[in-house]
């Protein structure tokens, strides 16, 4: 096939789930088929162009700025967006030179196949001639939103999150079915979209982690070393760890009075770096490589209250030999089993007291890492899951042929 992916960003540095779960795709989609990729090229990753190419793809980008939170320009941005028909996320992430960049590549040159990777992106793609479409879906936008405004702390920002959360289900439920076929990330999201948006042409891969990458680091743990791993920059990840460090942390520090508590991930905003003066947090932000992180943990938490999709960082801390305590939402959509893959809580009490289990007993801890290890590596390695995420994709292409 001759493929035409269209994505926000590239795909390196590794430091968001979602670079790294579509990267687990084209790695080996590349491979396999002509694959040219249309994205923006932000300040500062110039440099990183060249890992999109060793992995074999076709590189076509178009010169874009960081869209950071906070500041005037961002908030101005949140206002206007009231007068706006699209939900501010798909604001915030179209650019028309890249539009014009697709639009040209489609009449220019014959592909078979345009994947568009996630509705937010989608607005490029509106209205285009196009051959088979593909839309891959990492989480249920709308679901998302919805979350965020059933936690969100005051009036107006609940309000205003029930706004984009009706202009998001409008214009996924929409955008949708515009397309060949819709790839989710999970089961869960599969049935949401069939039932939410009437979708019959929805389809659901695994989550897959690379294997090869993320390497048991066996005894390489720091004592009482609890880590927690997420973009910052991604409003679930923020609210999370405010929660956990508010609510979990306290409780855990007076059982374990020299834990230590490492919030690794890119850009985070001004109140989460705040959290670095409690006692025993630090805020690393972004990294290189979070392996060496990733080996000092004692036990790996994903305290998330809003989210969507399937947790990838989950997979990570299990392939890399670490415990994890997650809440219900944090696991969603991964067939995990709390208490033999993982231990789970939703309350702050009982998340506390998991993360506290595993810090004092070691039996238990090696007994979760080892089942957890064992369940993730013989199923979903990357290369398996790049064959499932294919064959729909050839299947729209025969389709629509």
């Amino acid at each position: 096939m001759k493929i035409l992916f269209l994505h926000k960003q590239i795909l390196f540095p590794r430091d968001t789930g979602g670079k790294i779960r579509v990267l687990n795709v084209l790695k080996h989609l590349a491979k396999w088929h002509d694959v040219t990729y249309v994205s923006n090229l932000r300040q500062g990753e110039e440099k990183f162009a060249h890992e999109m190419e060793s992995i074999g793809l076709r590189m076509d980008t178009v010169p874009g700025e960081s869209s950071k939170r906070g500041g005037l320009r961002f908030y101005a941005g949140v206002a206007g967006n009231l007068l706006s028909e699209f939900p501010f996320t798909v604001n915030r992430n179209y650019d028309s030179a890249v539009r014009a960049k697709v639009a040209n590549r489609l009449v220019s040159e014959k592909y078979d196949l345009l994947i568009c990777d996630t509705v937010v992106m989608a607005r490029h793609t509106k209205g285009l001639r196009a051959p088979a479409r593909v839309l891959f879906q990492h989480n249920v936008e709308a679901q998302i939103l919805h979350r965020h405004a059933e936690i969100a702390r005051g009036k107006l920002k609940r309000w205003y999150m029930r706004h984009q959360w009706r202009k998001m289900t409008r214009f996924e439920k929409d955008c949708g079915r515009e397309f060949d076929a819709v790839i989710a990330v999970s089961e869960q999201d599969k049935s949401l979209f069939q039932r939410d948006y009437g979708w019959r042409h929805v389809h659901s891969i695994n989550t897959a982690v690379d294997e090869e990458y993320f390497q048991n680091a066996g005894s390489a743990n720091v004592p009482d070393r609890v880590t927690f791993l997420g973009s910052m920059d991604w409003m679930p990840n923020q609210d999370g760890v405010r929660w956990f460090v508010d609510q979990v942390w306290p409780a855990i520090r007076r059982e374990r009075p020299n834990a230590t508590f490492d919030v690794i991930g890119r850009n985070p905003p001004t109140d989460v770096r705040a959290l670095g003066y409690r006692p025993g947090v630090r805020v690393v932000g972004g990294v290189p490589d979070v392996r060496p992180h990733m080996a000092e943990a004692s036990v790996f938490v994903v305290p998330l209250l809003v989210g969507g999709g399937t947790r990838l960082k989950i997979y990570e801390a299990m392939v890399s030999g670490r415990a994890v305590v997650s809440t219900t939402i944090g696991a969603e959509g991964l067939p995990i089993i709390p208490g033999q893959h993982y231990l789970c809580a939703d309350r702050a009490p009982e998340f506390a007291d998991a993360v506290v289990r595993l810090l004092a007993d070691i039996e238990l801890k090696k007994r979760i890492e080892l089942s957890a290890e064992g369940f993730v590596r013989s199923r979903f390695g990357s290369e398996p899951v790049a064959r499932q995420f294919e064959a729909i994709c050839l299947a729209a292409v025969a389709e629509r042929a």
